[in-house]
């Protein structure tokens, strides 16, 4: 008997100790996994960044670029080599694979770099959301890893078998033992036991938090504290894991994964109440670049922490507050029954940025461009009220900056005419329907014509004659920019060289042509510009190409360059719409300038406002000083050309002067040598 229950009770023990081994197992690997999914997709993170910064023209970080890409191959092979199960290596090798897929499609992987061009915000965006998505499948591991953990757990059944086996064991000898040796038995083994199999049982079912109450100094002791320590360890790991597939790492804001769960409780809860119940806001920091350009990205990141604290304060109970990755963030306004609109959480933010923001020994005055959209019983979806409230943003962002924008009714034809818009536009020059229209810039002593602005028109066959303004920002987008920009300079400078070689008062026309900044960032959209300014019959010294200085502002260095390139072949640079930008003085004196297109509301402020009239005579004379020629748009009236006159200005363009007209009406104003309203200029 005594034989019997010596080998029942060591085969239950053996029993016991081989599954708290595979238990522990179970936790070591957990832990495994878990570190090396959270290095994977903190470095993807970084290499997503490093990615948006490259694909909006910081071509200086591509060597860096490239290091993250082999480090985070490496971390790959690592993971596919040493993850403990078979599935989990598959899933590590799919999402290398869709991460690369990634890269390749935006002209990031490897040898691609080099020769990156700036893309566009869409592009961007679209960059950063595969990088998510190759993120997101990291948690496939995860899932693997509990999954395995799950099935290890499933291990301690053989708990059942060994208990069962242990009182067999205990019937045989409680048949002729004494009710003290059964108490003992039941007392010091059962017991304990039967506690470790629940406490098994509670693990496997996810209770993380069960701790087993056996305080033993023998064996079973030691197994039950060896129990309490996995349990503490994998409760600690799912915990942080947890965390990390929900929240931005530098912020601790939820990410993208929170914001859409939040946004589908939106649409779960209380569907009957009606429309308003819920809102969303997306929030992009205005000229955030400029920050990373000035302070490093260590203020930028620093930058972007406190204007997440900022956003803190200003939410509701119950709001929640997302970082989407770079320098946009989402708000989700909860609806508590207290009227409280989308708006109004935006108009808080809005006052709250009037307090400017101090990163080391910088003070920053830091704005936002804010998109609001509410629940409505017309709106179908998540992913729909996502689209309202980036396109309200958009609107915010193209009116000015600084500013929130409500999504209405309105925004669905607004999208809906730009989408037909941009499927129509990639077939527009093909089908002829792109035209031109000049404007002449008339000297302001002689009233002759002494230049012509090329104006593109676009003449659809549905929505009419539409302005540079409807389609030029579109054609950026969607990369048609190249093409048509071409297209204008080509037909524009043979057109003006015609009219010089007919008439011989025209010699010294010339004439001045839009590019935009993506043309000066593009090796093939520059080199035709070249091919047409290397043709010598065009008078390359009569074509004067305008850029915006915003534009030049943003890529300084690269647009410096590729403008003296252009300049090589004799042509001159303008600077259009001059002092509505954020270039400073010392920019201006770098760019390789020949004249400066002042806008517009300087002269239309000049008798309304003392400091916009000051402000045109300080750029006229600073113009004076850096020798640079100088157009005032604009003129509108006798009265604003009087100014323009007593200032000494030399050349002006506007309505009351001369309005852009196609090239039939303004080879008949070259013809009579003056401007269409034949004001008295001579």
């Amino acid at each position: 008997m005594l034989v019997t229950l010596l080998v029942g009770v060591t085969a239950t023990l053996f029993g016991v100790s081989r599954v708290t081994d595979q238990v522990l197992g179970t936790g070591d690997r957990l832990r495994f996994v878990s570190e090396t999914v959270t290095g994977l997709r903190s470095t993807l993170e970084a290499h997503e960044q490093a990615g948006i910064r490259l694909l909006a023209g910081s071509g200086s970080e591509s060597a860096e670029f490239l290091e993250q890409q082999n480090e985070i191959s490496r971390l790959f092979d690592d993971a596919t080599a040493q993850l403990p199960a078979e599935r989990m290596r598959a899933a590590a090798v799919q999402t290398e694979e869709a991460w690369q897929a990634g890269l390749r499609a935006h002209s990031l992987w490897g040898g691609q770099v080099p020769v990156l061009q700036p893309a566009t915000p869409e592009t961007i965006a679209a960059y950063a959301a595969g990088s998510a998505g190759a993120r997101a499948m990291l948690s496939q591991i995860e899932r693997f890893s509990f999954e395995e953990m799950d099935a290890g757990l499933a291990d301690a059944t053989e708990l059942h078998l060994l208990v069962f086996a242990g009182r067999c064991s205990l019937l045989i000898i409680l048949a002729v033992a004494v009710l003290y040796l059964r108490r003992r038995l039941i007392t010091f083994l059962i017991r304990p036991v039967e506690d470790l199999r629940r406490g098994v049982q509670k693990l496997q079912k996810g209770d993380y938090s069960h701790r087993v109450d056996v305080v033993r100094r023998d064996e079973l002791g030691e197994l039950a504290e060896a129990f309490n320590t996995m349990a503490e360890a994998v409760q600690v790991s799912h915990r942080a894991l947890s965390h990390r597939a929900n929240h931005d790492p530098l912020t601790g804001l939820g990410n993208r994964t929170m914001l859409t769960e939040r946004l589908a409780e939106v649409f779960r809860g209380q569907p009957g109440r009606g429309a308003g119940h819920g809102g969303l806001l997306i929030i992009d920091v205005d000229n955030f670049k400029a920050v990373n350009d000035s302070l490093g990205h260590e203020g930028g990141d620093a930058l972007l922490i406190e204007f997440a604290h900022r956003l803190r304060t200003c939410l509701r109970a119950g709001d929640l507050v997302a970082r989407l990755g770079g320098d946009e963030f989402a708000v989700v306004v909860m609806d508590d029954g207290d009227g409280a609109r989308t708006t109004g959480v935006a108009a808080r933010i809005h006052e709250s940025l009037h307090t400017p923001f101090t990163i080391g020994d910088v003070r920053l005055k830091v704005s936002a461009s804010m998109g609001a959209a509410e629940r409505n019983p017309a709106t179908g979806s998540p992913a729909e009220l996502l689209r309202q409230a980036d396109f309200a943003m958009y609107m915010a962002k193209r009116d000015g900056k600084g500013r929130y924008q409500l999504f209405d009714a309105r925004g669905d034809d607004t999208m809906s005419y730009r989408a037909a818009l941009r499927t129509d536009l990639p077939a527009a020059l093909a089908a002829g329907q792109l035209g031109l229209d000049y404007q002449p810039v008339i000297d302001l002593g002689s009233g002759a014509i002494v230049g012509v602005e090329a104006l593109v028109r676009w003449d659809h066959p549905t929505q009419g004659r539409l302005s540079p303004a409807d389609f030029m920002p579109l054609a950026e987008e969607t990369g048609d920019i190249d093409e048509i920009g071409v297209w204008v300079l080509e037909t524009a400078v043979r057109q003006v060289a015609g009219w010089r070689r007919s008439m011989s008062h025209c010699k010294d026309l010339w004439v001045s042509v839009n590019v935009s900044a993506l043309q000066l960032t593009s090796a093939k959209s520059l080199a035709r510009l070249e091919g047409i300014l290397a043709d010598p019959t065009i008078c390359p010294q009569r074509v004067v190409l305008e850029v915006t200085e915003t534009a030049l502002a943003t890529n300084i260095d690269g647009g410096i360059t590729a403008i003296n390139r252009l300049k090589s072949h004799g042509a001159r640079l303008a600077i259009d719409d001059f002092g509505t930008g954020y270039s400073s003085l010392s920019t201006l004196a770098a760019l390789p300038a020949d004249i400066l297109k002042v806008d517009r509301s300087f002269l239309a402020g000049h008798s309304k406002d003392a400091a916009s009239a000051a402000m045109l005579e300080g750029i006229l004379g600073l113009a004076g000083k850096l020798q640079l020629e100088v157009i005032v748009e604009g003129v509108e009236d006798v009265e604003q050309l009087d100014v323009l006159r007593g200032l000494g200005c030399g050349m002006g363009q506007g309505y009351f002067l001369a309005g852009p007209g196609p090239s039939t009406v303004i080879e008949a104003l070259l013809a009579a040598g003056t401007g269409n309203r034949a004001p008295d200029l001579r």
